[in-house]
């Protein structure tokens, strides 16, 4: 008997502690998500527009821009780095593709092969940044920053006005419904998983933690450091390129100022989801509760009517107490 109740007591003590480790683990996750549901419940009660169904499908079709550069910029955060040029890599293909349909007098035609062809434009951007950082061995946030200079000059000598001609087949990309559902909401949940499953099932996905985590048990176990961090800053340009395509099809113009300070809040949301800015630690689940709670709140204050400078003041304050809250491992 007291053999049997011996055993009972240390399957208890088993089970409670990975039970709590589970939830040390995961503490942000659940931090967002928590915060997420309360902000969803509070809204709810006190504006009855936020609770209608059309509404919150909204707020998963916003969230698409915003998530599509911050799937990118989640896996660059994991290497240890921040790419401050995807805003300009999204304007520029948006307005590249543009200007060719606008020249080719919308031909729909052309719509597979721009789209290939503003994939092909990020593709080679991110190659380029990856590349020069790591032969010059600088800081990510720098190169990328200084690249963004060089897109931002670029684009506007490609147009400083709005660029019409964009064939309505293009615009389906965002109009197309399944009932009341958009395709690209679902489309974009599809992202999501393959995105969750890329980072954690597959030898790059965690070759990212590794490089993030320390550079030198990276090389120690045969992980490619240079090459990871050119996947990684590749893959962040492709997501950004796509980000591009996507505005493109939602507004039906060239936008010189399209995606106008997604590489802030795509950094927001990384940071929110609990991705380590310091590299090494974080979740695409996490990220994704990053995004959903900006896409919820900033639903909320259009309804409110705040003003968008409070609500950059708002966002900026986020960052400050998250990026607090996470502690250097050289300050450890």
């Amino acid at each position: 008997m007291a053999v049997t109740f011996e055993k009972t007591r240390e399957a208890k003590s088993f089970y409670s502690g990975r039970w709590l480790k589970f939830l040390r683990d995961n503490a942000s996750i659940i931090l967002i998500y928590t915060i997420i549901l309360l902000v969803i419940g509070i809204a709810a009660v006190f504006n009855e527009n936020f609770r209608s169904p059309s509404n919150l499908v909204n707020i998963f079709r916003q969230s698409i821009i915003l998530g599509l550069i911050a799937i990118g910029q989640s896996v660059v955060a994991l290497t240890g780095g921040l790419d401050m040029s995807v805003a300009q890599v999204a304007r520029i293909v948006g307005l590249t593709v543009a200007t060719i349909f606008a020249a080719e007098g919308s031909n729909p035609d052309l719509i597979i092969p721009l789209i290939f062809l503003g994939l092909l434009i990020g593709m080679a951007i991110g190659l380029f940044n990856g590349i020069i950082i790591t032969r010059t061995h600088a800081n990510p946030f720098i190169i990328t920053l200084g690249i963004a200079s060089i897109l931002r000059g670029i684009n506007l000598a490609i147009s400083s006005t709005p660029i019409r001609g964009i064939p309505k087949a293009y615009l389906l990309i965002y109009d197309f419904k399944i009932g009341i559902i958009p395709v690209n909401v679902l489309v974009m949940a599809l992202i999501w998983v393959i995105a969750y499953i890329f980072t954690t099932r597959t030898r790059t996905g965690r070759a990212f933690f590794a490089v993030g985590g320390s550079e030198r048990v990276a090389r120690l176990s045969a992980i490619s450091y240079n090459r990871t961090l050119v996947v990684a800053h590749t893959f962040c340009s492709v997501c950004a390129a796509l980000t591009g395509l996507f505005l493109l099809a939602r507004t039906g113009v060239g936008d010189p100022s399209a995606a106008e300070g997604m590489d802030f809040q795509s950094i927001v949301a990384v940071a929110l989801g609990g991705i380590s800015l310091y590299g090494g630690r974080g979740s695409m689940i996490g990220t994704l509760g990053g995004v959903l709670l900006l896409a919820t709140l900033s639903n909320v204050f259009n309804l409110l009517q705040v003003n968008i400078y409070y609500q950059q003041l708002f966002l900026g304050l986020i960052v400050l107490i998250t990026v607090a809250a996470y502690k250097s491992p050289r300050a450890a």
